[in-house]
């Protein structure tokens, strides 16, 4: 007992000083991280890995292992249970008997069983755990040696970096990939990177700043660069990959801290079930213990107590190896305590090495946009010696072609009023202007329109995404405001083919009127009410003109048939040449009154047309004044201008004749 006494003291002193060594989330206390060479972290990490090895084939085993404490538990457990139940029927029969004192000394005997029952159950169940732990244990423990072995792997790999000198050429494949997670540029989230295709050395960066690494098009044209960006570019590259892998390196320390960590977790949980096995097999010994007393004290067989003492010294022996398990598992529990403070250490260094990558990289990265900017002075400088000519030439040119292009407006308005005598001068002019308009406004436009393409061009920017975004946004623009397209088209060829002009007369789209105004877009019209009407030019179709070049104006006069008509002819045709005579008339009328004949006999009307040609627009008030003065002269040698009458016949039953007929004059309208 003396022994057993030390031993557990012993165990609990090295329990308590492993339960109060240093946890995983904390450091040591303002101490300078342990900087390790590689040797010193190959030896630590296989080390580990054999340690590990070793350890995951004891697990392995003791799962396997069919005479293992599991099955001794189970084995117990069903046991005593089956003995229980068996002792629980017995109880049933006697007192079904009657037999109240076998009745009586069985229940006392059940109260040790079920004594027993309880504490083989808590046996089984602390076994059950320990199986549970352990399965968790062979997982993590295989987790913990493949990243001992990846760590160990990237310790071995040779460096995937090149060095910044020996670049291939530009045109040349890479010979190389650079092994491990894509690059990510400082300050990202290597989350954010896993669809970001890794970056390629030295060969694909020259590639990729002459334009040759990748298809499709983009908006800014790439130039030659400068010698400066190119090694700050090859430069920034390498940087990148060492920030990448310094990044990787820390990750990966962090992921074995884990499992360290897991795996002292289960250890602790393992230790706490071991002493816990401990108390069970102590507690079933010294139940035991009281049984054989009991037993050696009532006179029992000398077999049932030799199977006490067998019973008795197997508890023991669990609880001596319960012991031992406890000692062991604690002294693993400070090596892995240790060893997670040796794997924080390289997680610091780790931490610090990779933060100062990313700033490494970081700076070289902010290098390469500083050449890159447009606005630093050395590309400034470069720009101006390179392109600035050109953008001048180009810049002189297109002032020089906008000066000859309103320099020529008025040239051109003077020989396309010349051209064409129709109408006043003023009307000549203004239908000038406007189709010139027309056209110095597209030549400014296509002038500046290239102007600046070609100044982009200069500026590095490829125009080609450029001009067909404007030809898809042009579509676009045509497919939405076709209406307006095609009004703007149908005013510029009616002011082309010169169908009419202002003042002219019309009839478009059931409207007549004068106009008063022409657009590209839209007609104005002014009908005999005063009323305007804007009619857009895309909606004529049919264009009459009462005043293009000359007008006619017709007349139709109606005689009775009791009227020579030859005479009649006579008398209007000299009324129409002493109206050309009159000074009022003579610019009006443009030739000689031409009779056509009779035109129609109507019911109570000879009907006589001729025409009188005049100027444009002058017909209606020539009509008008040739209508007063044939009314004037019919009444003064009495022709007679009939209006339409009816005749009524009323016939009568009677003999007597009728009356004579009586004539019915309708109201003259």
């Amino acid at each position: 007992m003396i022994r057993q006494f030390f031993i557990a003291f012993i165990v609990l002193a090295i329990t308590t000083a492993a339960l109060h060594a240093q946890s995983p989330g904390t450091t040591a206390p303002a101490q300078e991280a342990e900087v390790l060479s590689d040797a010193e972290k190959i030896a630590r990490l296989q080390r580990a890995i054999d340690e590990g090895s070793a350890r995951l084939a004891d697990q392995k085993e003791k799962l396997e292992a069919p005479m293992g404490e599991y099955a001794e538990a189970d084995k117990a457990f069903r046991l005593i249970d089956a003995e229980l139940n068996a002792k629980k029927r017995d109880l049933l029969r006697l007192e079904e008997t009657g037999r109240k004192a076998d009745a009586a000394a069985l229940k006392a005997e059940l109260e040790t069983i079920e004594k027993n029952r309880k504490l083989a159950k808590d046996r089984f169940d602390l076994a059950i755990q320990e199986r549970k732990t352990r399965q968790e244990q062979v997982v993590t423990l295989e987790q913990k040696l493949q990243r001992d072995r990846d760590a160990l792997q990237r310790l071995l790999a040779p460096p995937t970096t090149q060095p910044v000198a020996s670049s291939p050429k530009p045109d040349a494949p890479p010979t190389s990939q650079p092994v491990g997670p894509p690059v990510v540029a400082p300050g990202t989230d290597a989350s954010s990177a896993k669809d970001v295709a890794p970056l390629t050395p030295m060969g694909a960066i020259e590639k990729a700043l002459e334009g040759k690494g990748g298809s499709g098009q983009s908006i800014l044209e790439v130039k030659p660069p400068s010698k400066e960006l190119i090694e700050a570019s090859k430069v920034a590259q390498v940087k990148q990959v060492e920030a990448a892998e310094a990044k990787s390196v820390a990750k990966s320390i962090n992921e074995r801290m884990d499992a360290l960590q897991k795996s002292i977790d289960l250890e602790r949980k393992q230790l706490d079930t071991a002493r816990k096995k401990e108390d069970n097999a102590q507690e079933t010994a010294r139940s035991l213990r009281d049984e054989w007393r009991a037993k050696w004290s009532q006179g029992a067989p000398q077999a049932q107590l030799q199977e006490y003492l067998a019973k008795i010294s197997e508890a023991e022996q669990r609880a001596l190896d319960a012991q031992k398990d406890v000692a062991d598992r604690s002294k693993h529990l400070e090596e892995l305590q240790v060893e997670l403070s040796g794997v924080q250490n390289e997680h610091i260094n780790a931490l610090r090495e990779a933060e100062q990558k990313a700033r490494e990289a970081e700076s070289a990265e902010k290098k390469v946009v500083e050449l890159k900017n447009p606005f630093a002075p050395q590309n400034i400088r470069r720009w101006i010696i390179e392109s600035g000519p050109k953008v001048l030439t180009v810049l002189v040119g297109m002032a020089v072609l906008l000066w000859l292009t309103r320099r020529s407006r008025g040239r051109l308005v003077f020989l396309l009023s010349r051209a064409n005598d129709r109408g006043t001068v003023e009307e000549r002019e203004n239908r000038a202007r406007t189709l010139i308009s027309v056209f110095s406004n597209a030549a400014g436009v296509a002038i500046i329109v290239g102007g600046c393409f070609m100044i982009l061009t200069e500026l590095g920017v490829n125009i080609l995404p450029l001009m067909g975004g404007a030809a898809v946004i042009g579509l676009a623009v045509a497919f939405g405001a076709q209406n307006l397209i095609r009004d703007y088209f149908t005013g510029f060829m009616i002011l082309l083919e010169h169908q009419y002009g202002i003042n002219d007369v019309i009839t478009v789209c059931g409207i007549s009127g004068q106009v008063e105004q022409i657009t590209l877009r839209i007609t104005v019209l002014r009908d005999l009410e005063g009323t305007v009407h804007f009619i857009p030019n895309g909606q004529i179709t049919t264009v009459s003109n009462k005043t293009h070049e000359w007008s006619r104006a017709v007349l139709e006069i109606g005689v009775a048939y009791k009227e020579n008509v030859d005479r009649v002819m006579q008398v209007i045709l000299d009324l129409a040449r002493d109206l050309r005579r009159d000074p009022a008339f003579i610019d009006f009328i443009l030739d000689d009154p031409e009779m056509l004949g009779v035109e129609n006999l109507g019911e109570s009307a000879v009907t006589l047309k001729f025409v009188v040609k005049t100027r444009p627009g002058r017909q209606w008030p020539v009509k008008r004044e040739l209508l007063r003065r044939i009314k004037k002269r019919f009444d003064e040698i009495g022709i007679e201008i009939p209006f339409p009458h009816r005749t009524i016949f009323h016939q009568y039953e009677s003999d007597g004749p009728p009356p004579p007929p009586a004539k019915h004059t309708p109201p003259v309208p």
